[in-house]
């Protein structure tokens, strides 16, 4: 039954609605990339990141589709990537550029694997985890995992990170790579100094190592301001990704771009649903907090017809 409503909203999402869609995903099984392509490939055209652009302003009758990896988990390059390439599916890495080739892993990562286990702190709630800058974050969640003796399994490819010998071959092999921030810090929890610092040594580290300008920048976590998103392209990124749950379409300017995220666990049913929905662009929760706000806007903006305004925090500097 959820396959059935699915194909059908679908089918009317992609006869109305301009543009298309960029998906955020983690990281996928084999089979579950097959899924997510099966599901998607039936209304979307695939495309490859340097196509965005082209596409966004001139839009054509059958939607397009960008899919988007953000982290830099080692499965992306040894699971993923290699499905999609049999596929013949282009696709984006978004990296974070301190993670790879390290030994550590990604503060989120730790941070499940407490809340599985004893009641959590009250400076880890989940209410208050994300408000905290990175260093006071990861501070608190690797002592606490000391306490606890609790460490991540970094053989297990969906939390280890790649290598850039991975990142490059990536590159080499026609994916698009980009810029998921050093360390994964919330960069609007972070101060301005610190937060421009963190984008442009993450931009310059990709840069280097695929041997051409990084072009594309995603928000950890989604949480962005047009401030930061400025200074995102100053350092050379051409697109920039967030989490706003919507379909692109050419009232985006390319610094602000929405996806919409989809999890391995959804099926084919789920994840057109999820798809058709996001493309009314008022009903989906948005990853990084905002999205009361961003729906009411978006709506006023659908009822006029007209380009996307910013939110109060977003006023692109002069």
């Amino acid at each position: 039954m959820l396959s059935e409503i699915g194909s059908a909203a679908m089918a009317l999402a992609a006869r109305v609605k301009d543009g298309g869609l960029i998906v955020n995903e983690h990281t996928l099984t084999r089979e579950q990339t097959r899924v997510h392509v099966d599901a998607l490939g039936r209304w979307f055209d695939f495309i490859h990141l340097d196509e965005l652009p082209n596409r966004l302003a001139r839009p054509r009758q059958r939607p397009f589709c960008l899919l988007t990896f953000d982290d830099g988990k080692l499965s992306n390059a040894t699971v993923a990537a290699r499905e999609l390439e049999r596929l013949g599916v282009p696709a984006c890495f978004f990296v974070v550029s301190d993670f790879i080739g390290g030994k550590a892993p990604l503060w989120f990562d730790l941070y499940n694997l407490l809340k599985k286990g004893e009641p959590l702190p009250s400076g880890l709630s989940p209410r208050a985890v994300k408000q905290l800058p990175y260093d006071l974050l990861a501070e608190r969640i690797e002592r606490v995992c000391r306490e606890r003796g609790i460490s991540a399994d970094l053989e297990d490819e969906d939390v280890a990170p790649m290598t850039w010998d991975h990142v490059r071959d990536l590159h080499a092999r026609g994916f698009g790579v980009g810029a998921h921030g050093a360390t994964h810090a919330i960069l609007t929890r972070e101060t301005k100094e610190d937060a421009f610092l963190n984008i442009a040594r993450s931009m310059a580290r990709v840069s280097a190592e695929i041997g051409e300008p990084c072009a594309s920048f995603a928000f950890p976590n989604g949480n962005y301001t047009a401030e930061l998103a400025k200074h995102a392209v100053a350092c050379g990124a051409r697109m920039v990704m967030t989490t706003e749950p919507t379909w692109a379409d050419a009232r985006f300017p390319l610094w602000r771009l929405p996806r919409v995220q989809l999890f391995g666990c959804q099926d084919r049913g789920t994840i057109q649903l999820k798809v058709a929905v996001s493309a009314a662009g008022c009903i989906l929760k948005n990853g990084d907090g905002t999205g009361r706000i961003y729906r009411t806007i978006h709506r006023r903006a659908q009822a006029e017809k007209a380009p996307i305004p910013l939110a109060s925090n977003d006023r692109l500097p002069a």
